[in-house]
């Protein structure tokens, strides 16, 4: 079994179960995700290792691999790790890509430690973050036969309906915005109501009428969140003169997330009019739904009703690196429950057995796509 590092930092790690595949191209099988997914990964890693007979026969290698930057907390851009892979970002990106701190991704990768625990043995080499360095990151999808995502669900519909297991269909779209607007700012006890133009006013209600509007939706399905504002100058005894929020709407039908984006665009810039502030909105990034492999989805389907697990085929609202990676290779995404639908807050948890179940069925399929799969 070997580790290896790329120059963005994500490492794979592969066993060989083919000695005439190159290490190199040796990454038919993929599964990633968050630490639930790397650790249960690495099991199916170890566990195979261990029991190197029910590797006999086997048609491919396979591999671990650990994306970097999923979310987009930290450069503003989802699936940033999978973007490289898949060529959509290239060098000039890890200058364009800037942290809320004002630093880049090429800064902040540059800032890294080489060094491992000892403090002496180099584990990490962005190799200059060259182009040359970049390419080698980039995937030969020619290699890559299928791809496993395994995820806890990060929203309620498993544990409500007392499922064990996910096995997502499709995995949503989305469209991001960003408003500012810009108002007066003035003293907040010296400046009559009737002669204010308040930015966080404005902002509130924009945002109460995309939330109102989305809920018009007859599917009840599309979703609209603002996550993020900055407010200037922020400060409890002045009117608020500057408000910059992030808006996104998601869905599994694009027509319909751009359909609904547009609208309340229209509904931001009548509210900014009628209050008299001034409005800016720019695209901040956008990705479309995406429907995952059937084979694999059908697969995967069969088994869980063999093994009487209790199961639903479903949607998932989170954006995942399987999105990236789909458009190429063969992708499945495996869903266990989160309890009461908490995600992404200290309170998030996912029962034992549930946490097993996930691994073992991640197992299972790695084994019938290493054997059943020509």
């Amino acid at each position: 079994m070997r580790c290896r590092t790329s120059a963005l930092d994500f490492p794979p790690i592969n066993r060989d179960v083919k000695p005439s595949c190159p290490a190199p191209i040796s990454t038919p099988c993929e599964t990633a995700a968050g630490i639930y997914g790397v650790c249960g990964a690495l099991e199916v890693l170890e566990t195979l290792a261990e029991n190197p007979d029910s590797l006999k026969d086997a048609s491919f290698n396979y591999e671990l691999v650990i994306f970097a930057e999923e979310e987009g907390s930290g450069f503003g851009s989802t699936m940033t790790g999978s973007k490289f892979i898949t060529g959509i970002y290239a060098e000039a990106d890890l200058d364009k890509l800037v942290s809320d701190t004002g630093m880049s991704l090429r800064q902040t990768l540059q800032s890294l430690s080489p060094y491992g625990p000892d403090g002496k043995t180099i584990v990490y080499n962005t190799g200059g973050l060259s182009q040359e360095a970049l390419q080698n990151v980039r995937w030969d999808f020619d290699q890559v036969q299928t791809m496993l995502e395994l995820h806890i669900e990060q929203g309620p519909v498993l544990d409500r309906e007392g499922l064990s297991l996910g096995i997502v269909d499709s995995i949503f779209g989305m469209r991001v915005i960003e408003v500012t607007l810009t108002g007066v700012g003035n003293h907040a006890g010296a400046t009559p109501m009737t002669e204010r133009y308040d930015a966080l006013c404005t902002a509130a209600e924009c945002i109460l009428a995309a939330e109102a509007h989305v809920k018009t939706d007859d599917d009840k399905r599309t979703v609209v969140t603002c996550g993020k504002m900055d407010i200037e100058p922020n400060c409890s005894n002045v009117i608020p003169e500057t408000v910059r929020f992030s808006l996104e709407v998601r869905d599994k039908d694009e027509t319909k997330i751009d359909r609904f984006m547009n609208e309340i665009i229209d509904l931001i810039v009548a509210i900014a009019e009628k209050r008299q502030v001034n409005c800016e909105i720019k695209e901040h990034s956008k990705s479309s739904p995406l429907h995952l492999t059937d084979r694999l989805i059908d697969a995967m389907s069969k088994h869980a009703a063999a093994l009487d697990l209790p199961y639903k085929v479903m949607d998932s609202g989170a954006v995942h690196d399987a999105c990236m990676i789909a458009k190429y290779a063969q992708t499945g995404m495996i869903f266990v429950p989160s309890i009461n639908g908490r995600s992404h807050v200290p309170e998030e948890n996912t029962n034992d057995a549930d946490i097993a179940a996930g691994v073992q069925f991640l197992l299972d399929t790695v084994l019938h796509e290493l054997h059943e799969v020509k």
